[in-house]
């Protein structure tokens, strides 16, 4: 499982910016040694240009937006025989509480989601599935962190039921079905980033679980919109614009099993 895991995180990392836009540009080079000058030479500049693209604003929003507003937030909790019976929380990573520290805690989207989570938890009195397996061989699960969190933290008085076995979306989606099952529950919010929940939806209601989704962590400025130096590239936009090549390159690979290319789930 962790071979294959390092193999799934290593042809994301060749199949999006900035690592598929590096592997262009070296076979740009490449072919520019071969001989074949005018065609390395434009796969270079339309890698460069590309990538500059992507490392702004303008680009960034490209990507993004169609993600993000596939499905609306959540404004108020459900009612009538709509009513789910519990709130899965999915995780997004960890960091280390410091230099010096072994011990590793949610990361800003992974506290993002907590909030959105417990803040849900208090309106509606319902139990909390947190999400996640280890992060590493050894480390603690990252459920385990996010129950602690949504305890001593944010001040959750409801039932948690950590899921500690996932390493994926896929594996968040089965493993929490299968927890759920054992409590006779099959429809659930959802709490994730709103860039992430169109991939989350599909493998939860695979699953067997109706979704009331609820986007959270939403990455950029919706209220000042455009502006001049939306056009100067930043790091920060291409992490975003990487994050989303990732959400459809997860898409178009569920699409595939689908159609019964990629041998199932």
């Amino acid at each position: 499982m962790l071979r294959y895991t390092t193999v799934l995180t290593l042809a994301s990392a060749l199949l999006q910016p900035p690592g598929l836009l590096l592997v262009l540009a070296a076979i740009g080079w490449l072919a520019e040694i071969l001989g074949w000058r005018y065609f390395g030479r434009v796969l270079i500049l339309l890698t460069l240009g590309t990538l500059y693209f992507f490392s702004t604003a303008v680009g960034a929003r490209l990507l993004l937006l169609p993600l993000e507003d596939r499905y609306p937030p959540l404004v108020q909790p459900v009612g009538s025989s709509e009513t789910p019976g519990a709130i899965v929380v999915l995780g997004g990573g960890e960091v280390m509480q410091s230099p010096e520290s072994t011990q590793e805690t949610a990361n800003a989207r992974t506290l993002v989601r907590l909030i959105a989570a417990a803040q849900l938890a208090k309106q509606t009195g319902l139990p909390i599935i947190p999400s996640g397996g280890a992060p590493r061989l050894g480390a603690p699960p990252e459920a385990v962190t996010m129950e602690h969190i949504l305890r001593q933290d944010l001040g959750v008085q409801s039932t948690i039921w950590p899921e500690t076995q996932s390493y994926n979306t896929a594996a968040n989606a089965a493993d929490s079905a299968a927890l759920l099952a054992g409590h006779h529950i099959h429809q659930v919010y959802l709490v994730t980033s709103a860039l992430h929940m169109p991939r989350a939806v599909v493998w939860f209601r695979h699953a067997g679980l109706n979704v009331i989704s609820v986007p959270t962590d939403y990455r950029l400025d919706r209220v000042s919109g455009l502006r001049l130096d939306s056009w100067l590239p930043r790091a920060i936009y291409l992490e975003i614009s990487s994050e989303a090549s990732h959400e459809y390159l997860g898409l178009f690979w569920l699409w595939i099993q689908e159609q019964g290319i990629g041998g199932g789930h």
